[in-house]
């Protein structure tokens, strides 16, 4: 069951000095994935999946800063996949930085303490797809909501909805109801691994 694959980004772009490895699992691919990403500027990174099997949602993606508002950042996505269905995806992320603390006891005194260039994640995203040849030789536009959260640049979750407008995934013969019902716009993932630093 591989529908597509969606990308595993970084909220907060990597730096030129820093690298992402690590494993995602999702339900819309049901095969674990590698992922691999580095910074390639200030305000950009990339990254590479690879399937278990290469059909199984191996892709690129690129993530561009469009605006940093210091708490809050605004990028944008763009990826493509290579699946059983393959898919070209632009998703705009709208992230919300968090500092991280720490309790530090000093000297019999217990106080909280920032990390430095440490944060937690939250965002909010909006996803456009298009699937030039889906399960039954159509073109499939998806668009939809989706919302993750990411600690440390470390591990995270996502959960999102992509509306089929093309209305072309018949499963009538599964008892639902309209006949045309988008089935394969729910996305569930997980992902964890390591972040280095140069």
């Amino acid at each position: 069951m591989s529908c597509t694959s969606h990308p595993v980004v970084s909220p907060e772009p990597l730096k030129p000095d820093e690298k992402y490895q690590g494993v995602v699992l999702s339900a819309e691919n049901m095969i674990p994935q590698f992922v691999y990403r580095t910074g390639m500027g200030e305000k950009m990174d990339g990254g590479v999946r690879i399937g278990m099997l290469p059909i199984h949602g191996s892709g690129v993606d690129m993530t561009f800063v469009l605006r940093d508002e210091g708490k809050r950042l605004h990028t944008i996505n763009f990826a493509g996949t290579y699946a059983e269905q393959a898919s070209f995806e632009t998703t705009y992320y709208n992230v919300s930085r968090k500092k991280r603390t720490k309790t530090v006891r000093r000297d019999g005194k217990v106080f909280k303490q920032t990390e430095k260039d440490v944060f937690n994640y939250g965002y909010l995203g909006m996803r456009y797809a298009y699937i030039p040849k889906g399960l039954w030789g159509d073109n499939i536009h998806l668009f939809g909501l989706l919302y993750g959260v990411n600690f440390r640049k470390n591990w995270g979750a996502e959960f999102g909805y992509f509306h089929d407008f093309s209305g072309r995934t018949p499963v009538s013969e599964y008892g639902f109801n309209p006949k045309y019902a988008p089935l394969t716009g729910v996305s569930l993932r997980i992902w964890f691994g390591k972040l280095t630093k140069e």
